[in-house]
């Protein structure tokens, strides 16, 4: 959860920090079906003239060709005699003026532009959620950003007016498209220091909300707009912008952060694939992102765009008009707002994402089947119901709808949460220091559970997944990677210490018993508290708010109930009466 308290992104002059690195194409799983015919020395033939640029803008979306994809396969992987091995993809369409001029089966046009796909990555989601007054007084903005790629999101360096204006600037000499996109002028409100300060919040929302609509069309453009020979440049600067590139790393296609500090599901803890699991692994999260991917451009559909703007927009001013948001940080402890108020107005920002999740997932079912069957995904395993295959879907469109709803709705969603349980979280706050340094045995987890890590790893999944990624379908998520993580680590423990384990310190013999019900859930309080996440009780109504109806009767609905009962033990405790240990709460 955020709040306007939070200390703003280091600031990242992106001018003068453009480091480029050696570049490839951003989805390495394409394969040249002309690299196993090394007998064929005849060229292969361009795209035809019946081919739209939007052909090419959709096989690039989806991962991996068939060999009756030729025609789509030489528009990605560019002119003939290079392949994706090289570093050198793209997509080559004919010219506008010459397109149905060429005949049908004749070669090569030198008419044809070369759209070089390098560098770019396929789908960046950027929101601006807040602005704020930097020590000199003048107003930058908070830009989170996420790549569906490869999962990772970071917020970009905080970035100022004039930023944005140069940016758009650059832009309009490579594209001209971009000059088109509203923009706003410095006329209606003069940018001296005196007067950012002076701005109401309905003026810097206004502006917000401005900088934050082409920001987003300029991301874009790569399917809103035409193609065109510099689109790889347009896309350096936007990513360098934003403060990523895509760089090659031992002949793979990356995304390089400078010096953001991002967080992905990958990077706080979760358990390495063995061997045998891998592929499916593999599959499985490739699938899910190129789904999602599908998803993206789902929302930039003027339909759909136009319905989840008209909900936000309203949402935003809702919240302005109830009081969630206080005159000032400061001054955040004075805003009162009513639980049962805050819960329902966060209960309809759930029920429209659900509502636009099952429109996806039912009316874009055969085209989310079809995308599974690609060869690429071959490798899945799946039963004969297709629920992992479905799981995936499911779990891929609702974080994408999060990303465009959830998301710019964070700072209102945070606040009504955050203020309606104020108290409760200043309570439990200073239970959880207390209880910080407590050993495994004043949780009275039995001793031969007990960790030689201290479960760090599970407290790190908490701290990380839970406390700091963004969206609630992703929290859900690290719930249960943490609790998993407490039965493996366990387990690889007591194999490795077959005949003791761990009394707070030393060794002691200890029989060999199957983690059971009753021993994890003291372990998994030891682990809450030891994670110190930040406002537990606002974390709580938010994640049995916006949990997928679906998921809270299996594996979700199970430990996020474990999560609550957690947070229910502490903020319970009776801190005077548990000296020694926490049998006044598991013995009452």
């Amino acid at each position: 959860l955020a709040t306007e308290e939070a200390p703003p992104p280091p600031y990242f002059h992106y001018k003068e920090a453009k480091s480029l690195h050696s570049f490839t194409p951003s989805t390495p799983m394409i394969h040249d079906w002309r690299e196993g015919r090394a007998s064929q020395t005849s060229p292969a033939p361009r795209v035809s003239g019946e081919m739209s640029r939007e052909a090419a803008v959709l096989a690039d979306l989806y991962a991996g060709l068939d060999e009756n994809d030729r025609g789509v396969q030489d528009m990605i992987l560019g002119t003939s005699g290079r392949s994706a091995s090289t570093g050198s993809g793209g997509v080559a369409y004919p010219s506008p003026d010459h397109r149905g001029s060429r005949r049908r089966g004749s070669s090569v046009d030198p008419t044809d532009i070369f759209v070089p796909l390098m560098s770019v990555r396929k789908a960046i989601c950027v929101r601006i959620l807040n602005s704020f007054l930097d020590s000199r007084n003048r107003t930058a903005f908070t830009i989170w950003c996420l790549d569906v790629e490869s999962g990772m999101e970071w917020y970009a360096p905080a970035r100022y007016y004039d930023d944005f204006k140069e940016l758009r600037s650059s832009l309009s000499r490579i594209d001209k498209s971009i000059h088109d996109i509203p923009f706003p002028s410095t006329g209606g409100w003069g940018f001296s220091l005196s007067s950012e300060t002076r701005e109401s919040a309905k003026a810097k929302e206004a502006r917000r909300s401005q900088l934050e609509f082409f920001l987003r069309r300029a991301f874009a453009s790569y399917y809103r707009g035409h193609l065109h020979p510099h689109i790889a440049e347009t896309a350096v600067h936007l990513q360098t912008f934003v403060g990523c590139d895509t760089a090659l790393d031992g002949g793979e296609s990356r995304i390089s952060l400078s010096r953001q500090v991002a967080v992905t599901e990958s990077s706080y803890g979760k358990r390495v694939s063995s061997a045998k699991s891998e592929p499916d692994d593999t599959a499985r999260i490739n699938l899910k992102r190129s789904v999602q991917r599908y998803v993206y451009r789902l929302f930039l559909l003027p339909a759909v765009e136009a319905l989840v703007s008209t909900f936000v927009k309203t949402a935003i001013e809702r919240a302005m008009s109830e009081g969630a948001v206080p005159p000032s940080p400061s001054k955040s402890h004075q805003v009162k707002i009513d639980r049962s108020l805050a819960e329902a107005e966060v209960e309809k920002i759930r029920d429209f994402i659900d509502q636009v999740q099952e429109l996806v997932l039912q009316g874009c079912r055969d085209d989310l089947i079809s995308i599974s069957q690609r060869r690429d995904f071959a490798a899945l395993v799946d039963d004969d119901e297709h629920s992992i295959r479905d799981g995936l879907f499911r779990d891929a469109v609702r974080e994408q709808t999060e990303i465009e709803i959830y998301v710019p709705l964070r700072s209102a969603i945070s606040k009504y949460l955050v203020y309606a349980h104020f108290n409760e979280d200043v309570e439990i706050k200073f239970k959880m220091q207390a209880l910080a340094d407590k050993p495994q045995s004043y949780f009275r987890i039995p001793k031969e559970h007990r960790s030689r890590s201290d479960w760090q790893s599970v407290s790190n999944i908490l701290r990380e997944g839970v406390g700091r990624s963004t969206l609630p379908c992703v929290k859900l998520r690290a719930v249960v990677d943490a609790a998993k993580e407490i039965s493996s680590l366990d387990s690889e423990e007591r194999t490795a210490f077959p005949e003791s384990t761990f009394f707070d310190g030393a060794p002691v013999p200890a029989e060999r018993r199957a983690l059971g019900a009753d021993d994890f859930l003291p372990i998994f309080i030891y682990c809450f508290v030891r994670a110190g996440i930040e406002r537990p009780s606002a974390l709580c109504a938010l994640l049995g708010t916006m949990c997928d109806p679906a998921k809270m009767s299996g594996e979700t609905g199970y430990y996020l109930a474990s999560f609550n009962s957690a947070y229910m033990y502490v903020h319970e405790l009776d801190l005077t009466q548990a000296d020694n240990d926490l049998s006044v709460i598991f013995d009452a």
